[in-house]
């Protein structure tokens, strides 16, 4: 059926004497929901076209798209049996939609599902009700659209790294020391042993530049003021330990080999629930392999194991 076989179908019960155009945007107004109304192109056509929509002009199809997106069936069905029972038409009605194929038994609701039917045809979908896509398809578009907005983020603010460690680096520091000293068999390893072994100053320095990399994202992430990305550091912090533990559970000779190795696995790291990798500015080397120093200082990484 076409919208104007619909319409026309059913004007000698609905319309109230009204004329076409006047018929049309009543039709129309309490097909869709209320706050959808200022914004509806065809509510707002002269009289003369809306005139002719009744009489044979096409609807288009993004017009009837609109209407299918913002359609308010309850509102529908109540108004058809609303004016049903105001014209006593009840009966004429069921009439009607017997003889195009409806079962004639609950009129206002046959009414919408058929206009519905009828908008969906121009739309080009399916002849049959249904949603134009599924949940998965919409989904689909969904993440895309989110990964598209994601790869255009702006570069977060860069965190400096400090001349002189502050308190947050301590733990994590203590820890390369660590592993600095088991790798030349010094117990107790300090910043003044880095003056005789410069190969570990500078491994610090760089080690130093990775951390406040995943600061920046950490502090970047709290500037996004977005409820959805949040925790988006944790979750970094989650796969990032994930990825490596199995790496970190190997035995080595000493603690900064095992660190070595913790970090070449974390720079080859990807991340499937990790929203921001999905921009170039939100992940790097550096930044995975800072996070390993976060997790150190969270306790959950270590580079050498007690003495027993």
């Amino acid at each position: 059926m076409e919208f104007t076989e619909y319409a026309k179908g059913l004007f000698p019960f609905i319309s109230f004497g009204k004329k076409e155009a006047p018929y049309f945007v009543e039709l129309i107004g309490n097909y869709i929901k209320d706050s959808a109304m200022d914004s509806c192109t065809l509510l707002r056509r002269k009289p003369d076209t809306q005139y002719r929509y009744i009489n044979g002009s096409p609807i288009q199809a993004k017009d009837a798209q609109y209407l299918y997106d913002h359609r308010d069936t309850a509102k529908f069905s109540q108004w058809i049996l609303d004016r049903m029972d105001e014209s006593e038409s009840f009966d004429s009605v069921c009439d009607w939609l017997k003889e195009n194929g409806m079962p004639g038994d609950y009129p206002e609701n046959e009414c919408e599902e058929l206009l519905t039917k009828i908008i969906l045809s121009i739309c080009g979908a399916s002849k049959t009700q249904k949603r134009p896509s599924s949940q998965f398809e919409e989904s689909l578009d969904l993440i895309k659209d989110i990964n598209t907005k994601i790869s255009t983020l702006p570069k977060p603010a860069k965190v400096p790294v400090p001349s002189i460690a502050t308190s947050n680096e301590h733990a994590y520091i203590g820890e390369l020391l660590k592993a600095y000293g088991d790798a030349e068999g010094i117990a107790d390893f300090t910043e003044t042993e880095l003056q005789t072994h410069e190969e570990y100053q500078e491994d610090l320095d760089d080690r130093r530049i990775d951390y406040y990399a995943a600061v920046s994202v950490e502090r970047g992430v709290m500037e996004l003021d977005a409820d959805n990305l949040s925790d988006q550091f944790d979750v970094l912090k989650e796969e990032t330990l994930d990825g490596v533990k199995d790496t970190a559970r190997k035995s080595y000779p000493n603690g900064y080999e095992k660190m070595l190795s913790v970090m070449e696995q974390a720079s080859t790291l990807t991340f499937e629930n990790y929203l921001l990798s999905k921009s170039p500015y939100w992940i790097s080397s550096k930044i995975k392999k800072g996070v390993c120093h976060h997790l150190v200082n969270d306790g959950k990484l270590k580079w050498v194991k007690k003495k027993k």
